[in-house]
């Protein structure tokens, strides 16, 4: 009898165990990325080195997107391709979205400063933005599009949708419904649709 219940209190705990590991899954291709397609699931039991080897390939198929898209060098590209990919699937945001923004908002520049104060690659306003973002160098250019992709996810929730949260982005919350707004959003279309548009996957 004792020999049944360890027998069933193993299986019960091989399924919990299995089902865990089923969970804890990851993927990516940048297809799979840019449009949310359904995923070729990726376990984390396997080898460190096939993830890392998947990310290179995700990282340096986005690079090329930049590099043709925005005149890029390709050490520059592979680097910001990394971090608005990682920032990206952080937030739940469109990767074309995101480098649309940092070009539109510094053309890749990472110390831009703006006569308003806006600071590095999505031109962070430390003085509004600082705290949410738990302080970071807003000239690291890593942090800073880890904190402006947070602000537009932050927006994106309070707006309700994500054109509403560019604008907001640009022009503050309360002024979406003006030209400039909408001047703005366009911007960003263009230069996502740049992204979109090429073939090089």
């Amino acid at each position: 009898m004792e020999s049944r219940h360890k027998k069933a209190f193993l299986l019960q705990f091989g399924v919990l165990v299995f089902s865990t590991l089923a969970a804890l899954t990851t993927s990516f291709s940048l297809a799979e990325v840019l449009n949310n397609r359904e995923v070729q699931v990726i376990a984390f039991a396997k080898p460190a080195a096939e993830y890392r080897g998947r990310w290179v390939d995700v990282t340096e198929d986005f690079a090329v997107r930049l590099q043709v898209a925005f005149g890029l060098r390709h050490r520059e590209a592979v680097e910001y391709a990394d971090w608005i990919l990682e920032a990206s699937v952080q937030q739940d945001l469109d990767p074309y979205l995101l480098a649309g923004l940092v070009h539109a908002e510094s053309t890749f520049r990472k110390t831009a400063r703006s006569h308003t104060g806006a600071l590095g690659p999505t031109q962070i306003k430390p003085k509004y933005w600082s705290k949410f973002c738990g302080h970071p160098n807003f000239f690291d250019p890593e942090e800073n599009i880890h904190c402006g992709a947070r602000i537009l996810a932050h927006l994106r929730d309070v707006c309700g949708d994500v054109n509403c949260a560019i604008k907001a982005y640009n022009v503050g919350i309360g002024a979406t419904r003006g030209a400039a707004a909408q001047r703005y959003l366009r911007k960003i279309d263009r230069r996502r649709a740049l992204l979109a548009d090429q073939t090089v996957l």
